[in-house]
């Protein structure tokens, strides 16, 4: 699928992307900027099951890698070059 770039200008100008290395408090400021301007906070992998009943780890291999872990600890325990790749 091909989208013109401005239709997609258009349609995120009012979105914020927050990113962030994992526990370095990424949802508390996004809770607290959306308390403080009254926008709305689409939390931590918001509708993100739903997304993963539609894919695999062969067609999104980067959004089906926690799939890949045996646990949350594997994933925050990582080393620095395995978190660089």
């Amino acid at each position: 699928m091909n989208i013109n770039d401005r239709i997609i200008k258009h349609y995120l100008s009012n979105v914020y992307f927050i990113n962030g290395t994992a526990y370095a408090g990424k949802s508390t400021i996004c809770k607290m900027l959306a308390e403080k301007y009254n926008m709305i906070h689409c939390e931590e992998n918001y509708k993100f099951g739903d997304f993963l009943k539609l894919t695999t780890k062969e067609t999104h291999p980067n959004m089906n890698y926690f799939n890949t872990m045996s646990s949350w600890e594997e994933f925050v325990t990582r080393s620095k070059e395995d978190y660089a790749d």
